[in-house]
């Protein structure tokens, strides 16, 4: 994959961690409601909870993605930064001996 491919994906990447988080926390909404009204809503409030960790760990790990994507934008600024000193410094050092 190109960096820049990957830099796209982490993006899109958020945008479904940031879904995902929202039903993780309506996943433990679900489960402390059917846990304090004591009946089962379609699943017991324990699988409720368990099944609001699971999704909170998968959006994390999606948000990693895009934190990664965004730690390579700023690899590859930095890298372009570097270089043009690196040329700017050199021209200096040439003009310096004339």
């Amino acid at each position: 994959m190109k960096l820049e491919e990957i830099i796209e994906a982490g993006e899109a990447h958020w945008d479904a961690g940031f879904v995902i988080g929202i039903f993780s926390l309506t996943f433990a909404a679900l489960g402390v409601i059917s846990d304090a009204m004591d009946i089962i809503i379609a699943i017991a409030s324990i699988s409720w909870l368990l099944l609001s960790i699971v999704s909170r760990l998968v959006a994390i790990s999606v948000w990693m993605s895009w934190v990664l994507a965004a730690l390579l934008k700023r690899f590859e600024a930095d890298s372009k930064n570097r270089k043009t000193e690196s040329a700017k410094q050199v021209a200096l050092h040439c003009d310096s001996r004339d």
